[in-house]
């Protein structure tokens, strides 16, 4: 007769443990998996909000909801929650649309690293120059000023001549005084004696890599040789 041998209680302990450790060492890796895969779920949702704010730009201007909820409908299926059950945030003045991360936390600097975000409009960028010659007489001198106008809010505390060249018929235009802001509108004023006739059509601004035009997401204004008109 054949006896059958079940296991005795210390086999089964040992069993159990080693899967209970082998099952602690994969549970990182896992939890690591699912983080990425919600993270790469975010970034396609971002890419589809990016696209439905763009087209409502083209047909209404300027989106400035703080949230996508404006857009379903006509440009989004469905309010989309990222893949942590919050809410997207829509930011007008940085041009960004963003998930608040696997933390849900936004607004404080320390705990911003994990958020995730896009931009929907296209790189900060100066659009038109104007020269105004205040006086009437005809050259660069003293009272005059340039302007700047761009395509969105500026971050006016770091913004200074440096990396700008205003030259007048291929002539550098120095000095060049400290800037002043209305909108997205920047006023350089001529702060010394120049008097040099202003040349139509042949005044240009350049602007060079290493400019301090930024956006309010701390962009820098894309480098650029612009016609500057008369005002």
């Amino acid at each position: 007769m054949i006896r059958r041998h079940g296991f005795t209680l210390i086999e089964l302990l040992i069993v159990v443990t080693i899967i209970a450790i082998l099952a602690g060492a994969a549970v990182p890796y896992v939890q690591d998996y699912v983080e990425q895969a919600r993270v790469g779920r975010a970034k396609a949702d971002l890419d589809e909000i990016k696209r439905a704010i763009m087209l409502y730009e083209v047909q209404y201007g300027p989106y400035t909801g703080g949230t996508i909820a404006s857009l379903v409908g006509p440009f989004l299926t469905r309010n989309i929650p990222d893949p942590w059950g919050n809410a997207y945030t829509v930011s007008d003045s940085k041009s960004t649309v963003f998930s608040s991360g696997p933390d849900g936390v936004n607004g404080d600097t320390a705990k911003d690293a994990d958020n995730i975000s896009v931009e929907f409009r296209p790189r900060m960028a100066v659009t038109r120059v104007t020269f105004n010659d205040a006086d009437g007489d005809g050259f660069v001198s003293s009272g005059d000023s340039f302007y700047l106008k761009t395509c969105r809010p500026v971050s006016t505390p770091a913004v200074t001549a440096t990396g700008l060249k205003f030259k007048n018929n291929g002539v550098e235009i120095t000095p060049i005084g400290s800037p002043e802001f209305v909108g997205n509108i920047i006023k350089f004023p001529i702060s010394g004696a120049i008097s040099t006739t202003y040349s139509i059509n042949k005044s240009t601004l350049e602007i060079g890599a290493d400019n301090t035009i930024k956006d309010l997401n701390e962009t820098s204004a894309r480098t650029d040789v612009l016609k500057v008109l008369l005002d």
